[in-house]
Formats: structure tokens, sequence, C-alpha cells
């Protein structure tokens, strides 16, 4: 699973689940409007009082007085008894004049309306005071919390608890959760979809540094962190001097731009896979232009003359968009470059947005790729779109099998100005494993007829000299990563947080 990541840490441990409507009482009797207002009054009391008591860090200060100033705000006060007015009992009236403060918020803009989950939280108290509730009891056992989302409130008393990392299925690099979490250090990854699947007790992997989230990590992924934990506490200088001594680039994968600092802090020399599926997943409608030029422009201005390489949107069928045609023929129907053709003016818009990214940023190095294309012609189309619009170099991911075929391959390369090779799709297609149902371990990638064609793609592009990288899991996977440097790889992408760990064992 994949969302935005929020500082540098890898987390492990046990999921505990919290979900917002298990613990909001829709039901709580009405009362007369004076008596209901009267609760309503205490319990508005009552949540600034607990708020006063917090002993917030410096970074929190700031935000819980805000969050006092709205409890004590009279148009809020005032939306409460007009709802009253109207026949809703406590509860309801509470409900409607927050939301209705929220979505106000929303309104305004990118920068409020992470602010308007502040405002639910707050009603969320109100709520449980009128009601009677307890706050939630930690367990006594480090955990990883998954929950819709958390405001800071719950985040400074979580702080003596034995959390160990947190993950939200909503909320941003920039919301108060995010920024409250950085600050005291707590693995986060928030905008995780599919987050909703996690139960507890499943056991997580949280890679806040490239903003992955593994569920039931295999062996191999629990030996890479598990040793990427251990290195990362204990050396710092492998950061920066020893990944230069390889033979090959070593350039980090990122989910947002907000895991850019996380990148570089790790020693990685460029990105060699930026996800933009953050920007749409989970959105009524595309994100706009402008929204995306100020995204990628971000992204450039952390890495200058270094090598970004941003890979269009890749649709996914479970990954479902409500304002994209479908494509629903073939064996790799709504996946990939196919559902983009199918839909020109997402494509189209996403590749004007990053050349006036580059246009920003021209210090930074521009490259962008196609996902999954399963033909030369696919190749060609994309190639031409992004060298019509001013993006100077551009190339696809190798991630079928198909293309993989000599006379198909040759072409591909001829066209291209570089390829990346994408280890978990090729391997599950080449060995014919449902993706969505199928486990999907990094050993896999290791068996022969994946690994052949690996090589005879790496060969291909050396031949043409085109560079060539690995952008899968694998590329973390030390003996895997050995392997394709004896084919004669370009570079390896990995989550940041694996480069000193990688570094480490192939030195």
């Amino acid at each position: 699973m994949v969302g935005a990541g929020v500082g540098s840490g890898i987390a492990m441990g046990p999921a505990l689940t919290l979900r917002s409507d298990s613990y909001i009482p829709w039901d709580i009797e009405g009362a007369g409007s004076n008596r209901g207002l009267l609760a309503i009054k205490e319990a508005l009391h009552d949540v600034d009082q607990d708020l006063a008591k917090l002993e917030p860090n410096a970074e929190a200060i700031e935000i819980i007085e805000a969050l006092r100033l709205v409890l004590r705000d009279p148009e809020l006060l005032a939306s409460i008894k007009e709802f009253l007015a109207d026949g809703a009992n406590t509860q309801r009236a509470v409900s409607g004049a927050f939301r209705e403060a929220a979505t106000s918020l929303s309104k305004l803009g990118e920068y409020f309306s992470d602010r308007a989950s502040d405002v639910l939280e707050l009603r969320t108290k109100v709520i449980d005071k009128l009601a009677g509730r307890k706050d939630a009891v930690w367990p006594d056992e480090p955990f990883i919390l998954v929950t819709d989302n958390l405001g800071p409130i719950e985040i400074s008393k979580l702080a003596d608890s034995k959390i160990v990392g947190l993950v939200t299925s909503s909320g941003s690099p920039a919301s108060h959760t995010a920024i409250l979490a950085r600050a005291i250090g707590l693995p986060t990854v928030v905008s995780v979809l599919g987050a909703e699947l996690i139960a507890s007790g499943d056991f997580l992997i949280l890679d806040s540094s490239c903003g992955q989230v593994f569920v039931g990590p295999d062996e191999i992924e629990l030996s890479q962190y598990g040793q990427a934990m251990e290195v990362n506490l204990l050396t710092k200088s492998i950061r920066t001097v020893a990944a230069h001594e390889l033979p090959v680039k070593l350039y980090a994968n990122l989910g947002s731009s907000s895991e850019a600092l996380s990148a570089r802090d790790f020693g990685a020399q460029g990105v060699g896979l930026f996800r933009t599926e953050l920007l749409f997943l989970g959105a009524k409608e595309a994100p706009s232009f402008q929204q995306q030029v100020l995204e990628y422009s971000r992204l450039l201005a952390e890495f200058p003359d270094q090598v970004v390489i941003v890979r269009v949107l890749d649709l996914d069928t479970d990954k479902p968009l409500p304002f994209l045609k479908l494509v629903e023929k073939g064996k790799y129907a709504n996946r990939g470059f196919q559902a983009l053709l199918a839909n020109p003016e997402v494509l189209e818009t996403q590749l004007l947005a990053l050349a006036k990214a580059q246009e920003n940023y021209p210090q930074a190095q521009l490259w962008v790729m196609a996902p999954m294309i399963t033909s030369a012609q696919q190749a060609k189309t994309f190639i031409e779109m992004a060298h019509l619009v001013g993006l100077s170099t551009a190339g696809v991911m190798i991630e079928v099998p198909e293309v993989c075929e000599m006379s198909v391959l040759e072409d591909i390369v001829s066209e291209v100005d570089f390829l990346s090779i994408g280890t978990n799709d090729l391997t599950q297609y080449t060995l014919d494993k449902d993706r969505l149902t199928s486990q999907l371990a990094v050993i896999d990638v290791r068996k022969p007829e994946v690994m052949k064609l690996i090589e005879r793609v790496i060969s291909s592009a050396n031949s043409h000299g085109k560079p060539v990288g690995i952008c899968g899991e694998a590329a973390g996977d030390p003996e895997s990563a050995q392997k394709f440097i004896d084919f004669g790889v370009s570079s390896l992408s990995v989550s940041p947080a694996l480069l000193p760990g990688l570094v480490e064992q192939l030195t």
C-alpha cells in the first residue's frame, strides 16, 4: 500500500485499527433546546480544559491554542443554537455546526482544507463528552495505529503510549497530523488508499521514507527492513560517502514531494521513480494543472543537478478513479499506458504540468516515463507526446513479458531515451501470478525465467547506449541488486531507508 510518507523512519509491529465510525455515537438521545444547550456548553468547556491540560511540544502549542479558539468561537455557538431551534438533538446540533465550520474551511483552499480535519476531531471530542465516552485505551505493547485520521489532540496524548508508527487513510503531508508526527519523530504514512482493509493484529512494516506500508511482509522484506533499522541507527557516514563507491547510480522511490528531504538525507543521488498516483487517488476529479505544477515543482526544487524520473499516472483496476474512462478489453485492461490513451486529456495535462515544473526548475534533470507499455507503438506515441510539450528525456517502463521479445524490444529501445524495469509487475506476469490475490515475494524475481528477461532488456539498452534502471522492490534486495549490476544496469532505485543497508552489503 502506498501513501505520503512523513519523516524518514521505519516502524515494524502489529496494527491497531481505530475507525471513526466505531466511536462516534450517532444515536444520542436529544433534550429540550435549553437543557441541550447547557449540556453542549459544558461539553465545549470540558474539551477546552482537556486541551489546556496537555503538555504539547513547541510545534503543537500554536495548534492546540488554535483549537481552543474554535471551541470558544461565538459563531460556532450561534450555529449550534440554530440547529437546536430547528429541532435537532444535542448530538446532531454539535455535529451540524462543526461540519459547517469544517466545510467553510475546506472551501478556502488546500492549506485550510487540512485544518478542517482538526475541526472534525473537535466535533468528535465534544460528542464523546456529551455521551460520557472515555478516551481510547492504548495497548501496553508496541503497536502501529491505523485510523481514518488523527488530530492534534490524540497525537499529543499518544506521545506517552507504546505507538511506533501511524497509518491514516486521509490527510496530507501538510496536515497538523503530519506536522506533529514529524515533530515527535513518529514514522507516519498518510492518505493510504486501502488502509481500511488492514485489520487489528496484521503485522506491518511502515516505511515513511517512501510512503509504503507492507501488510504481512515476507522474510526478505522483514530482513531488509530489520537491517535497515540497524544500519540507520548505527551509522551516519554511509549515507553521504559509501553510496558513491558503487558502479551504478542509487536513486530513491518516492510517493510525494514531502519525502524528498528524507531521500537526500539517506544519500539518494536522484529519484528513480516518482509515483504521481497520490495526486489522483481518492479524488472525484483529476487534479488541476496548477495543483500538479506545484507538486512537481516542489519535487524538482529538492534535486538540483540530479536526475528525477517521474512516472505519469499508473492506473490500476484496484485503484478506481471516477473521472476516467475504463478500457474493458485485453489482458492488461484498465492498466498502465493504455488506460491513459483512453483519457488523453488527463495525460496531456500531466505532461504540460511536468514541462512547466521543469521550466520553473531547469537545474533538475527531469525525465518522464510511461507505465506498462505493451507495444512499440505505445512507446513511440508516448515519446512523441512528451517531446512535443518540451520534455527532452522520455522513456518507458518494461513490466510485461510481451515487450521483452527481441523484435519488440529492439523497436522500443530505438524510440526511447531510457528504460526502467518494474520488477514487481514483470515478475507477476512472467510467472502468471494473479496480482490481486497472489502474494509476490522478493525472491520470485531471482527465478531464471524472470532474470533472463531482465538481462535481455539491460543488454539491449546497453547495446544502444540507453540508460536502463531497476525501480522495483527487488532493487533493494542485495542479492538481486548484485545480479542487476553484473548485467550492466545503470541505476537502482529503492526506498531511501534501504539505501544505507544496500550500500553496506554491496561494498
